[in-house]
């Protein structure tokens, strides 16, 4: 009797708040800081301010971070900042301007339609993929990787130019916008998009025509949508656990060492949560299918933010690959091509573990260590925190052009590939 009535609370609880209407946090005079210090000072100051507030701290690495803290809070922020001597510089006095500044105007979008100078939701990135599929029907299609718990689904493009016969081409994978706060990857994965299909630089023609493309801008839209409308900083999925707390981290869900390093078993966790068991979440089991069934697959990128870094797989380990090497030399290859865009180097390559911090149950060590995919590399992109202005969105990707060009160039030059090209 207690079990049902437990369960039957848990039911009015869901419904109710799927019927209230969602207000948007605008975080109004919040301030965003970046912190430096050692781990101990971090330490303290982090347990610190999630006693206060645990939904508003992002760890960098184990050097520095960065923090937003409620106008409440601030002096006591500071005071405890300075009293363990971590460096606190304010990057944003109100972050609520930044925010507001991101999305398009009405007007703005009933003038310009889709464009890469603001961000966009959900369902208008998807209309851009149809639009595109529409415009170029010989050589590109929508296709589905997967579902969400809100019951969408995880759409992508499929780009695969006609090849002599009997020529399999490998398949190049990008995996965007896992984490839903992160919304410079979708912006940049969709203007890749467009540079594969529009520019008639001969360098990006045959970096389009060497491979059967499957990109996909946000492989989060559940979440991504509810940081578009509700929760700027919202990372995580939109399922329900049990207790009734929300979301699952999909980047901590995957099936390779599950839940040991950089994950929570806490339902409420608001970025960490690693999921009830591996696969827990529609979003990752699915789209986990789709992607062991494709063939000849050669290349597996994902696409985060900001810390301007390439990343190797195993994130939660300093043991190398058996082509690691390898996975560096093509990896400095397309690390100098994005350089020569806005003469900005990005750290590494190298693994998470040795340039951040452990991190276990990620899709790109799954990829990695379940398909032997040989070429997996995830992208940190840049930025001040999880923001980037949205005019600037080409400059970032133009970069992720050039270091994709670079990816491919070198892979060829050491032998994973051969083109059909003279």
């Amino acid at each position: 009797m207690i079990t049902k009535l437990i369960l039957l609370y848990t039911l009015l609880y869901i419904n109710v708040s799927c019927s209230m209407k969602l207000e948007y946090n605008k975080y109004n005079h919040y301030k965003y800081y970046d912190i430096k210090g050692d781990k101990s000072e971090l330490d303290h100051l982090k347990n610190f301010m999630l006693h206060k507030d645990d939904s508003l701290l992002y760890i960098g690495n184990i050097k520095s971070a960065q923090i937003i803290v409620p106008p409440e809070l601030n002096s006591a922020f500071l005071e405890i900042a300075k009293n363990d001597k971590v460096n606190a510089t304010l990057l944003f006095d109100d972050i609520s301007e930044v925010i507001r500044s991101e999305k398009p105007s009405i007007l703005r979008s009933k003038k310009k339609g889709f464009s890469w100078d603001a961000y966009y939701d959900v369902d208008d990135i998807y209309n851009y993929l149809s639009n595109v599929s529409r415009t170029y029907p010989q050589w590109t299609e929508v296709i589905v990787g997967g579902q969400t718990y809100e019951g969408r689904q995880i759409r992508g493009i499929r780009i695969n130019t006609p090849a002599a016969e009997g020529v399999e081409k490998p398949v190049f994978f990008i995996e965007s916008g896992i984490h839903a706060r992160e919304w410079i990857a979708p912006a940049t994965t969709t203007y890749f998009i467009n540079q594969l299909l529009t520019n008639s630089n001969p360098n990006v023609t045959r970096l389009r025509d060497q491979f059967d493309w499957r990109i996909f801008p946000t492989v989060n839209p559940d979440g991504y949508h509810y940081s578009y409308v509700v929760d700027r900083y919202w990372r995580k999925t939109r399922s329900i656990s049990s207790n009734g707390c929300i979301g699952a981290d999909p980047n901590r869900n995957w099936d390779y060492n599950w839940g040991q390093h950089s994950s929570s078993n806490d339902p409420c966790d608001y970025q960490l949560y690693a999921g009830s068991c591996p696969f827990s979440e529609i979003e990752t089991k699915t789209l986990s299918s789709y992607i062991s069934g494709i063939d000849n697959l050669l290349f597996y990128v994902g696409f985060h933010s900001h810390a301007a870094l390439l990343l190797l797989p195993y994130s939660d380990s300093t043991e190398h690959v058996h082509n690691y090497e390898d996975l560096v030399q093509i990896g400095k290859v397309s690390l100098e091509y994005g350089y020569q865009v806005n003469k900005v180097m990005y750290s590494g390559p190298g693994t998470a573990a040795e340039t951040l911090y452990k991190a276990s149950g990620g899709s790109m060590d799954w990829v990695r260590y379940a398909l032997n995919t040989p070429l997996v590399y995830t992208y940190e992109l840049r930025g001040s925190s999880f923001h980037w202005p949205p005019e600037k969105i080409p400059e970032q990707g133009e970069e992720v052009t050039q270091m994709i060009l670079g990816l491919a160039i070198e892979a060829e030059n050491l032998g994973y590939f051969y083109s059909d090209f003279s």
